[in-house]
């Protein structure tokens, strides 16, 4: 959905020019159906996959709880690889 009159919002992109560019590029690649909330979740498992922190993603998402960030990206825990085993101590 391309919405001309509202390309341009200020000095960047509006939010349906972004929108409209990422489905056609989907679409490119043989993926139909793609929307901004799959973008929004896209962008929360490219932040912790960085080393994001899990409580800032979780502001990021404006989510209330961090067990709903949890739920939302999938997370488990992994015990092989626990975090506090690099502490050192």
């Amino acid at each position: 959905m391309w919405r001309g009159e509202e390309i341009v919002f200020g000095e960047g992109l509006s939010d349906w020019a972004i929108l409209s560019a990422v489905e056609q590029a989907a679409k490119q690649i043989g993926i139909e159906r793609f929307g901004a909330h799959d973008l929004r979740r896209t962008c929360a498992k490219l932040c912790r996959r960085s080393g994001g922190d899990l409580e800032q993603i979780k502001f990021l998402l404006g989510h209330s709880s961090i067990q709903s960030t949890e739920r939302y990206l999938g997370s488990e825990q992994d015990i092989a690889v626990a975090v506090n085993d690099s502490l050192g101590l």
